[in-house]
């Protein structure tokens, strides 16, 4: 049994869950939403010798490069997504709504840690493109999707939208430093990555969450060489952070995960 904080799977929370590795090393699960600049007071205390991204290598590179476009461009992603007719553009029409400053793609939070702990070794939780296993679960995903598109194009996703919105409020965790701005945010996120989920069956959500899981276990065992008090800050969407705790709970094998690569 590890000994972590029990959170309710249906709490939104705002600080981090830490989770103790049976086999040695603390791993810190911090909170934060897609886009938008987390609060000074929610951002963790912490110089991280160890960062895990929910992202792949290739993720991790395009990432920098649209931090150098956004430096030239400002403002030219979150524009372009926004008139897309994506879930992500209703979500970025929602933010953009609230008034809240300096919305941005790539994500602001991850990028700060990236930029601020450049000595920090880095995770990449997702496999590459080339991995057989991954592929092969993006291919079963893409059919599973194309199945599903003709039955959720006949609901009315700004019915279903404003459904979820609103009844994530109640879910929210208290903290002083929310504003009501900031909580409609974490609500729309919540909305966001509900309907990205929409064409992923429980079989294979399951499937990627404990290959991920299994890939930060891995990062862990690779992390703890040399250290006697290890720890791993992985940054992750407060929408997304309960079923990761979840399936990392289970304590999955361990799969390799080297610093910056697959």
């Amino acid at each position: 049994m590890s000994n972590q904080r029990v959170v309710s799977a249906s709490t939104l929370v705002w600080t981090p869950v830490e989770i103790y590795d049976p086999d040695g090393g603390k791993y810190i699960l911090w909170p934060h939403l897609p886009c938008v600049d987390s609060p000074a007071e929610l951002r963790p205390d912490l110089n991280p010798r160890n960062l895990a991204f929910l992202a792949s290598s290739e993720d991790l590179w395009r990432w920098k490069e649209e931090e150098i476009e956004n430096e030239a461009n400002p403002g030219a992603h979150v524009a372009a997504a926004s008139a897309s007719g994506t879930s992500l553009g209703r979500y970025l029409s929602d933010l953009l709504g609230l008034g809240l400053h300096d919305v941005r793609i790539p994500d602001p939070e991850p990028m700060r840690l990236l930029k601020d702990h450049g000595g920090a070794k880095v995770f990449p939780l997702e496999p590459s493109s080339d991995d057989p296993g991954w592929a092969d679960l993006m291919v079963r995903h893409a059919e599973q999707a194309s199945k599903a598109s003709t039955f959720l194009g006949l609901i009315s996703t700004g019915r279903r939208w404003r459904k979820l919105r609103t009844s994530s409020i109640s879910r929210l965790h208290h903290h002083d430093a929310i504003d009501p701005e900031i909580g409609a945010a974490a609500a729309s996120a919540v909305a966001w990555w509900a309907e990205e989920q929409r064409s992923w069956t429980k079989e294979l959500t399951k499937e990627r969450d404990l290959r991920i899981a299994s890939r930060l276990r891995g990062a862990m065992r690779s992390a703890r060489e040399g250290e006697s008090d290890c720890e791993i800050l992985v940054p992750i969407h407060q929408a997304r952070l309960n079923e990761i705790a979840e399936a990392l709970s289970t304590w999955p094998e361990c799969e390799d995960c080297k610093e910056g690569g697959a």
